[in-house]
């Protein structure tokens, strides 16, 4: 397989040529913030949310001190396999993951504060799906050009792999 270093690279330059197909494919006027959104998103799917997570990678190193949200994520799912490499349903997969283990994390949070100020238990009202569904209500196209950066930033991961075992597999 690729090393980290040359999937960083490859996700820069997915990115970097994402703006020109991004502008050529929107109708004008073009907003800017939406394909800045676009480069975000595949930046942090490929730097941050890799497929290489399930492993104890670069990748999962740079979570720092929140990494523990990823040791569940590792024991549960297989190197590459069909759920971590997956080019639509694993970046997805990782972004509903994250939002679930922040929102235990909140809740957990909250709770502890509620019960040591004597507030009584208190829970978030809102789950990682309404978060979803607000965004997607407020910023329809940030959220399908967020979509479809996570999945870019995974397509060029998985196609990098994919490439490399093919060529590897030929000598």
């Amino acid at each position: 397989m690729p090393s980290g270093k040359v999937h960083d690279k490859i996700t820069l330059v997915g990115a970097i040529i994402a703006i020109p197909v991004w502008w050529y494919l929107t109708p004008a006027p073009q907003n800017g913030a939406i394909g800045g959104t676009l480069v975000v998103s595949t930046l942090f799917s490929g730097w941050l949310l890799s497929p290489d997570l399930d492993l104890n990678s670069s990748i999962y190193k740079r979570w720092g001190p929140l990494r523990f949200l990823w040791y569940p994520y590792q024991k549960m799912i297989p190197h590459r396999s069909w759920i971590s490499h997956s080019w639509f349903l694993s970046p997805l997969m990782r972004v509903g993951y994250l939002l679930v283990m922040t929102w235990l994390m909140s809740w957990a949070m909250l709770w502890g504060i509620r019960q040591a100020s004597g507030l009584g238990p208190g829970v978030p009202e809102t789950t990682p799906l309404d978060l979803v569904q607000s965004l997607y209500s407020r910023y329809p196209q940030h959220t399908l050009m967020t979509i479809l950066g996570l999945i870019f930033g995974t397509a060029l991961h998985t196609g990098a792999d994919t490439l490399y075992s093919s060529l590897k597999r030929r000598q």
